[in-house]
């Protein structure tokens, strides 16, 4: 499915882009972007997150932005894997200064 705005929904085995929704719960599913004030996740692989209350098991999200979130979250990106990509940017970014002499 493409696009999904609903007061309440529950997605099973089943692939959506972007869901807006009240309530969403979501079981054995991939989904891009969700927007909703409760939002359940089980078995599934997510893009994006933003709600009220998050609730994740046994799934991947890769962005989570949720004041409360309860379950078994495994983030796509950590803290110390941001400051590393962090940290290898500048790094590569001084060297090819250095290699290919950027003037100011």
């Amino acid at each position: 499915m493409r696009n999904i705005n609903a007061g309440a929904v529950r997605v099973e085995q089943s692939a959506v882009q972007r869901l807006s929704a009240g309530t969403a719960d979501f079981d054995n599913s991939a989904v891009g972007i969700v927007n909703g004030s409760t939002v359940e996740i089980e078995e599934s692989a997510v893009g994006i997150v933003a709600g009220d209350y998050v609730k994740v098991e046994d799934s991947r999200v890769a962005i989570l932005l949720a004041p409360r979130v309860s379950g078994n979250v495994k983030a796509f990106i950590t803290l110390p894997v941001a400051f590393a990509f962090g940290a290898g940017y500048f790094a590569a970014r001084a060297l090819a200064g250095a290699l290919f002499g950027r003037d100011r």
